[in-house]
């Protein structure tokens, strides 16, 4: 009797370490994909954080004119907010509507350098002649903490603006980044190119 020979079986799929394997290089490629497309630069990240001041003080440039309402600016280091003076209490108020006037966090490398002192035809503006009263007198340490009594910067109903310079400087590395955003008493706002010279 004539025996035939045994075939061989020759696997037709992919061994479960194959498919282990290139799902692993997948994921690693779609990591590395994602991480190149979302990781902003440091001149990128101080642009966008500029570009969002600018946006939200045309908008509340734009609100003191339309509603008649005076509104300032207040800057801190690490941080910047909106305040609105009411009237009927005769008191600055913080802005809380839209969110985008909400008091801003700076992320950890930015900081700010607000100037108001040296500019060109500051001794002319009617805004250096006016004289705020903070009536609230009975306002707590804690609030005081939070926010100057009165704003460093005016935007009054008139569409004048009080002069002003903040730059914005990006610290991440030995070499700071900055940019400058400025106005002569009236929007829009003039902002400089990113650079490693103070403006």
């Amino acid at each position: 009797m004539h025996k035939k020979p045994l075939k061989q079986h020759k696997s037709l799929g992919f061994t479960l370490l194959e498919v282990l394997l290139v799902i692993l290089l997948i994921g690693l490629l779609a990591t590395t994909v994602v991480m190149s497309f979302s990781s902003d630069t440091r001149e990128e990240k101080l642009e966008k954080e500029t570009e969002r001041f600018v946006a939200i003080f045309q908008y509340v440039a734009e609100t003191a004119l339309l509603k008649q309402q005076e509104w300032g600016l207040y800057v801190k280091p690490d941080s910047y907010g909106f305040v609105y003076f009411d009237y009927k209490k005769n008191v600055w108020l913080d802005a809380t509507e839209p969110a985008g006037v909400l008091p801003r966090q700076l992320p950890n490398d930015i900081s700010l350098d607000l100037v108001l002192d040296g500019l060109p035809g500051l001794e002319d503006n009617l805004l250096s002649q006016l004289d705020w009263q903070s009536s609230n007198e009975n306002e707590s340490k804690n609030d005081e903490q939070k926010r100057p009594a009165l704003p460093q910067v005016f935007v009054l109903s008139s569409g004048e603006i009080s002069p002003f310079q903040l730059i914005f400087k990006e610290q991440s590395e030995p070499k700071p980044l900055y940019i400058a955003v400025s106005t002569d008493f009236t929007i829009p706002l003039s902002q400089s190119d990113v650079s490693e010279n103070v403006p």
